[in-house]
């Protein structure tokens, strides 16, 4: 591998039941009609999420990992931050993304925001990405959506600041493409782990980025950037 920089329980008990669901393998009602492809079958398990909480829009899993959530999605932003999937306000909240960037992750650069919770769950163990190694072992990140299944490879570790994303860069605007990817290099903060062998391109290739918070660093994000392929 060319590595060009390397400078750098309902809730829990819930949360594992719903992995093993998402884990074991179509949906209905409005929000899942529409189908990219015509061999793609959403995995049964989200029909039964999605019958408990209409706002589930798809299911993360990095496999070999203990993440495995469905995706949320709100009208109001970040309202799934402090909630969780039964509804219940507080921690560890909920796996989601905000409504810029849409439910069908077809947009350049789909931000998926996860709590980093000390035991591990959800994007606590996203820390681990820090270690070369365990980032060469789980590169691939999957996300069963409404439309189709995508496939991501992930390309960056980055110690980043706490800037919102969605706000500093728009993902129609090519140019604020370039500055994301960019920015990956030139912002990135010790610890950062950028690899070069998937020759990412704006304007051409999407993105999936799971941001999570950094222990005691309240002012640093850590991004997991990943390239659809």
């Amino acid at each position: 591998m060319n590595r060009y920089s390397e400078t750098r329980a309902l809730r829990l008990a819930l949360s594992a039941g719903l992995a093993l669901m998402l884990c074991l393998t179509v949906l209905t009602g409005s929000a899942f009609t529409l189908k990219a492809y015509a061999d793609y079958e959403p995995p049964q398990a989200l029909k039964a999420l999605w019958e408990l909480n209409h706002d589930v829009i798809g299911g993360l899993s990095i496999p070999g990992t203990a993440v495995n959530y469905p995706i949320m999605q709100s009208a109001t932003d970040d309202y799934y931050l402090n909630v969780c999937f039964d509804g219940a306000a507080g921690l560890p909240g909920s796996v989601y993304v905000n409504k810029v960037d849409g439910k069908t992750f077809d947009t350049f650069n789909t931000v998926v925001y996860g709590r980093n919770m000390a035991d591990g769950s959800y994007f606590g163990g996203l820390n681990k990405y820090l270690d070369v190694e365990y980032l060469d072992a789980h590169r691939e990140i999957v996300v069963y959506g409404v439309n189709a299944k995508h496939t991501y490879q992930v390309f960056a570790v980055v110690v980043y600041d706490d800037r919102r994303i969605t706000d500093t860069y728009t993902d129609g605007e090519l140019l604020d493409q370039w500055a994301f990817l960019q920015s990956l290099q030139t912002d990135g903060l010790p610890g950062t782990i950028l690899l070069d062998d998937m020759g990412v391109d704006a304007g051409r290739d999407r993105l999936l980025t799971l941001s999570t918070g950094i222990t005691d660093r309240p002012d640093n994000r850590l991004l997991i950037v990943a390239v659809e392929r």
